[in-house]
């Protein structure tokens, strides 16, 4: 009765790992893609936008347009921007919706890809993640915004 016992539980044991490999092997497969960021926007320009670079898994030039669904809640701007991220293999666009705290100003947001090509063009449906930090709101200078953070894009 004991060794019964005993194979029945090595047989549970041995059918949970077997269950448990095949989530395993799919994290293991996961794209994630990341890059920093470097961002400012002059808003005394004609076509005010984040303009900036990205380096490291991706690399190129980022710019983001803010859309007039934007709107404030005290010291938090709810903002939504389409992205374009353009490589010397490719370019990458999509869409973002987050937040930008005025009181640390901090940033935060998701999004996803919506149309890419080149090298890049299975990544149609990633999902985008970017946080990080910029210079005071309003700028002291009255016009230029800077900032500094991380984005990466991993599969859906």
């Amino acid at each position: 009765m004991r060794s019964r016992l005993g194979l029945l539980a090595v047989a549970v044991i041995a059918a949970g790992c077997m269950l448990a490999l095949p989530a395993a092997a799919l994290a293991d497969t996961e794209d994630i893609y990341r890059a920093d960021v470097a961002i400012a926007i002059d808003l005394a320009a004609s076509d005010a936008h984040w303009v900036g670079t990205a380096t490291g898994d991706i690399a190129g030039k980022v710019e983001f347009w803010e859309t007039p669904d934007n709107y404030i809640v005290g010291k938090v701007m709810h903002f939504y921007e389409s992205f374009k991220i353009t490589t010397a293999t490719g370019v990458i666009q999509g869409y973002d919706v987050g937040l930008w705290n005025f009181s640390m100003f901090k940033f935060r947001a998701e999004g996803r890809v919506t149309s890419a090509t080149g090298d890049w063009a299975g990544l149609v449906g990633y999902k985008f993640h970017e946080m990080g930090y910029t210079t005071a709101f309003p700028p002291p200078d009255g016009h230029t915004i800077s900032g500094t953070g991380s984005m990466f894009l991993a599969t859906p």
